[in-house]
This record gives structure tokens, C-alpha cells and sequence, in this order.
């Protein structure tokens, strides 16, 4: 495989910056300001905003620069149920004919789990990280790459590593809670899963920032 291309290195450092936070939600920036920050030519750099508009992060307009966009509770909300629909339909294709991994993933994940709350369990960030993993490896079962790639970017939008108030009170037990179940309901049947599943998007909508 070959080196990045100029476009790919502008967008992957634009994003970098984006999810880091150097450049919060709702600041404006600017082709020309990017060209320089980067040392790039304008044409590499008008390309990757491109793709980066394209993808919901930014949004370009002549002659007033670039806005880095703020999550709408609206477009949060899409994104968590776009997640959540495709662990759905990844456990529910398994149940068929993976059984067997569907419970060996459930006391995996549990064990996992258990034992990040031994070791630190005001952790919000691991936490997070877990849950993170944890719709991955669901998401997963079905091996296909156009999902894990939805994931991954769904996952980007929503700066999910940046986002643990479920995980702090008043909400803590009850996250705790519905991840719990979640995990146990991959080797139960398809509507316990279904209903576990939609217990902890309702909380992921309700704290999301």
C-alpha cells in the first residue's frame, strides 16, 4: 500500500484536530488558514474539507470560511440509533448459526467487564473505551466491512471518547445497570437483546452532550 496522498494527510490531520478538540465545535477556520497550518497547497485542502462537509464534520461556505459543526441532539440522535440498528440486525443474523460465539462473546465481554470495575471503577474514559468495544465485537458478527466502516465513522462523529456523562451521576448506576444486561442478553434470545439494547440508547440519547 502507498503513502497517504495529500488529501488523505490533509483530511486525516483536519479530523485529528476536529475529534481532539483544537477546534471546538462551532469555530470557524479557513481554507487559507488551513493551507498554512498544514503547509499544503489550497487544492489538497479544499479536497479533504470536502469530504469532511460530505461526512457532517464541517461545513464550507463561500467567502465566510469553514464551521466546525456542532451535534444536533437531531443528528445524535440518527447516529445512536444507526449504531444500535446495526448491532440489532448483527446479532440477530448470528443467532442462527453462531450461537455458540454469541455466548462465548457475552462471557468474554463479561469478564472484561467485571473486572474493569474491580480495578478502577470511577473510570469514565475505560468505560466508555468498553462500550465502545463492545458494540464493535456486536457489530463484528456479521463480517461486513461496510458496516464496521459505518461504525467507526458513526463512532467519530459523535467524538465518542469525549462523551461519558452516562457514567457520572445521577446516571452511573443505571448505565452500569444496562450494560450489564446488555452483555447478558447477547446469549439470550432475539427480544431481550432487543429490549436491553434500546434500554441503553434511550440513556446513551438522554446524556449524550
Amino acid at each position: 500500500m502507498g503513502n497517504p496522498s495529500l488529501r488523505q494527510q490533509a483530511y486525516a490531520h483536519i479530523l485529528a484536530k476536529i475529534e481532539n478538540g483544537e477546534f471546538p465545535k462551532g469555530s470557524v477556520t479557513s481554507e487559507v488558514q488551513l493551507s498554512q497550518m498544514l503547509d499544503m497547497s489550497r487544492t489538497p485542502v479544499r479536497a479533504a474539507l470536502q469530504q469532511l462537509e460530505l461526512e457532517g464534520y464541517v461545513r464550507v461556505a463561500a467567502k465566510h470560511g469553514v464551521l466546525i459543526l456542532d451535534s444536533s441532539s437531531q443528528r445524535v440522535g440518527d447516529l445512536l440509533e444507526m449504531i444500535a440498528s446495526m448491532a440489532l440486525f448483527a446479532v440477530s443474523a448470528a443467532r442462527s448459526s453462531k450461537q455458540v460465539e454469541l455466548a462465548e462473546l457475552s462471557r468474554e465481554m463479561a469478564d472484561a467487564y467485571r473486572t474493569l470495575i474491580i480495578a478502577g471503577p470511577e473510570d469514565s474514559r475505560a468505560l466508555v473505551l468498553f462500550e465502545y468495544e463492545l458494540l464493535r465485537r456486536l457489530i463484528q458478527l456479521c463480517n461486513n466491512s461496510e458496516m464496521a466502516k459505518a461504525y467507526r465513522t458513526s463512532a467519530s462523529r459523535l467524538f465518542w471518547n469525549r462523551n461519558g456523562s452516562r457514567w457520572r451521576a445521577p446516571y452511573t448506576g443505571q448505565t452500569s445497570e444496562q450494560v450489564e444486561k446488555l452483555i447478558r442478553s447477547v446469549a439470550s434470545d432475539s427480544e431481550s437483546f432487543r429490549e436491553a439494547l434500546f434500554d441503553y440508547l434511550h440513556t446513551l440519547k438522554l446524556t449524550w452532550l
